[in-house]
């Protein structure tokens, strides 16, 4: 790893944003599927608003260890791994700790300056396209979007054509 600033594709890193439920997990869920069967690695990041995700349960040996009073803990097999800190860190500590990875797909951090794929559940949804870096707009039925809403720079595509959203974040980062 490099020390410093990441030297990492950022067409590479992929923010989903959209308000709650909107279907962000399902797309990512999907898209990391899509770009897995074309043979590329995928790393997410998921931001939690509420600051009140376990990772480390109790009846685990980890769980046991945090609660004890370690303020980090780290758990290796042969096939993976997972580090739990009692610190905050920063997206861009993390994009720097993932990019090894052909994608990384962000969940949330709205106000990050990566592409975003909006979310858009109702129409009401389309004022965060005030955001920065909106590269799509992924709607529930982009037949019943305005479109005369969006930007002539975001393309419009329905939240099923996972094919078609893949297609697009790649050719986005084809120079």
């Amino acid at each position: 790893m490099n020390s410093g600033h990441t030297h990492f594709d950022q067409s590479r890193i992929w923010q989903v944003i959209g308000y709650k439920n909107a279907g962000k997990t399902t797309l990512i869920t999907r898209l990391v599927r899509e770009l897995r069967e074309r043979g590329y690695t995928t790393a997410v990041i998921k931001h939690d608003g509420h600051d009140h995700f376990d990772m480390d349960h109790p009846n685990t040996d980890s769980g046991k260890y945090s609660q004890a009073g370690a303020e980090a803990v780290a758990v290796i097999s042969n096939s993976r791994h997972a580090v739990i800190e009692k610190r905050s860190t920063s997206l861009e500590e993390i994009i720097e700790r993932f990019s090894a990875y052909d994608y990384i797909l962000v969940e949330g951090f709205k106000r990050a300056p990566y592409p975003k794929l909006l979310m858009v559940k109702e129409q009401e949804d389309l004022a965060l396209l005030q955001l920065e870096q909106i590269r799509a707009v992924i709607a529930v039925d982009s037949k019943r979007l305005d479109k005369e809403q969006l930007p002539d720079s975001a393309a419009c595509y329905d939240r099923d054509h996972v094919t078609k959203i893949a297609n697009f974040m790649i050719q986005c980062g084809v120079q």
